[in-house]
């Protein structure tokens, strides 16, 4: 194994949570009395970065609504939209040959703490992993910050350490605490294709992909 911890971003990375995702953003929309979007490639702004940005980006909705959307969304979210999700083909794979490999697994997301639990309980993914950690409006926001809190409750160094992503976010997550990163490109933040900014970030193109560059 080329490192002892793999961190794998949720939405986009290992599962794809984008109906429940594009339905509650629009059901929220709908409850302010606002056109919702039709477009998946331009609802996809919501999985990844804070949910904030996306209302903005995606329906460019006033900061005076801002609070309201994110509460409405929050509930909806939690009472149907949180199980409208799959994981990614051959994920289960990879998750069993790297633990198998002696790896320990962790997941890093910018969706809430709580949720992203009650996700990877309902799916029956909480036994794969050593540690769950999502954002929190007090402890920590921003990618950086729930990596080093995984890597605080793991007990390895960064340089031991890869994160796994789709997005942007990721990518600079990974560059801010000092790990290493591998591009996917069959989530939400990069297209297809994708080529990084440095010849050292490999790009898998599947998530059997991910055992090829891993081990």
């Amino acid at each position: 194994m080329k490192f002892k911890l793999a961190i794998f971003d949720f939405d986009g990375t290992l599962m794809d949570t984008s109906p429940g995702i594009f339905a509650t953003a629009n059901a929220t929309i709908e409850s302010l009395g606002l056109k919702p979007e039709q477009n998946p490639s331009v609802l996809a702004r919501f999985v990844g970065p804070p949910i904030r940005e996306s209302f903005v980006a995606v329906y460019d909705l006033a900061e005076s609504l801002l609070d309201e959307a994110i509460g409405r969304y929050r509930a909806i979210y939690d009472r149907t939209g949180r199980f409208g999700a799959e994981l990614y083909e051959g994920m289960d794979r990879v998750l069993a040959t790297l633990k198998n490999a002696g790896c320990r697994l962790a997941v890093a997301t910018l969706k809430s703490e709580p949720v992203v639990k009650q996700m990877t309980d309902h799916f029956g993914l909480t036994p794969s992993f050593d540690s769950i950690r999502g954002s929190d409006p007090v402890l920590r926001s921003g990618k950086a910050a729930v990596v080093r809190q995984v890597l605080e409750d793991l007990g390895i160094d960064a340089d031991d350490a890869v994160l796994i992503g789709d997005t942007p976010h990721d990518e600079e997550g990974a560059a801010e605490v000092g790990c290493a990163f591998i591009a996917v490109d069959w989530g939400f933040g990069f297209p297809k294709g994708y080529r990084p900014a440095s010849p050292a970030i490999p790009v898998a193109k599947s998530p059997l992909d991910l055992l090829t560059i891993l081990l």
